[in-house]
């Protein structure tokens, strides 16, 4: 060791015109995908590879301002379609040390969990896929991406913009029923994507093979009859077995306060996927419940809407 020099310090990732500061540490991970050839008599004897991408995980810090699609940019209804955007959109990452990694293609594999609430989040874990360029060979110098040195040109990090309200749960109906959430509220999406790959290339595009959001949360005040009431298991409108389980009742998950500036999330219907109730002498009555959406005639399966944060003129 020639000196006592070790790498190391943070970065921001810059994609798609956003950049994305991170409560903790970014992950790069070279995700190749080897191929063993092996003998019965020697054993394994070599790895070919089958596929070359990297995937770049991080827990955005949350600036939210009229901008759910850095974070979400598909949704529903591009179930069964291929991600990556026409166009390649290049990943930069500049770490504060003023080395700049590129990466030529990035499309968003996994978008973060929602935590809503006064002493959490807002956002959970995000991974982007970073893949190399079409039209340029392995041998090539930039083919998967480059290092340079060079520093972000503007900072951007604006904690006004990470908005941390008491959340709300409201469903719908003749008699709105609010909710308040003992740890707050969690919306996953649920998503799952396949990689679709090319003998030649690798994996060059992914695709969106299903979306399933969920609602998670522990009720803080709700009697025994009131949770109990939501999961449809008897009385007039219970489901019948066979029969579907929705509420008939939008849900609508917004800021608690009147004024407060937040992410809302809407499902037009609704039913409890499940539940529980604790009885001890430690624990709330209550412990998590889901609630996950129904699709309903003419309406979006969900909504994220993110606050406009610009100032009045």
């Amino acid at each position: 060791m020639g000196k006592r020099d070790i790498i190391e310090g943070p970065a921001v990732i810059s994609y798609n015109g956003h950049n994305y500061y991170t409560e903790g540490s970014i992950t790069l991970s070279p995700d190749f995908k080897p191929r063993t050839l092996s003998s019965s008599y020697f054993g394994p004897a070599d790895r070919r590879v089958t596929d070359k991408l990297f995937s770049l995980s991080f827990t955005p810090c949350g600036m939210m301002d009229d901008n759910a699609q850095k974070y979400f940019p598909w949704d529903i209804d591009d179930v069964g379609s291929l991600l990556a955007p026409s166009s390649d959109l290049a990943v930069d990452i500049y770490a504060s040390s003023g080395v700049k990694l590129s990466f030529p293609a990035g499309v968003i594999i996994s978008p973060p969990q929602l935590l809503l609430g006064t002493d959490r989040g807002p956002f959970g874990s995000m991974t982007i896929a970073c893949m190399g360029d079409l039209t340029k060979v392995d041998a090539a110098a930039d083919a998967h991406y480059t290092i340079a040195s060079a520093a972000i040109s503007a900072h951007t990090l604006d904690w006004s913009a990470v908005r941390t309200p008491a959340y709300k749960l409201v469903l719908g109906g003749d008699t709105p029923t609010t909710i308040d959430g003992l740890e707050g509220f969690t919306l996953d999406l649920r998503a799952s994507v396949t990689p679709r790959m090319v003998n030649r290339y690798g994996t060059v595009n992914f695709k969106l093979s299903a979306v399933d959001p969920v609602i998670t949360f522990a009720p803080a005040y709700q009697t025994e009859s009131e949770m109990l009431a939501l999961l449809n298991i008897q009385g007039t409108s219970a489901a019948q077995l066979g029969g579907s389980l929705s509420l008939g009742r939008s849900l609508t998950l917004s800021p608690a306060e009147s004024g407060a500036l937040g992410i809302t999330v809407v499902f037009a219907d609704c039913c409890v996927e499940s539940g529980s109730m604790i009885f001890g002498a430690e624990d709330p009555r209550h412990g998590d419940y889901a609630i996950v959406p129904v699709l309903s005639s003419g309406s979006d399966l969900y909504t994220i809407t993110f606050p406009d944060l610009t100032p009045a003129e």
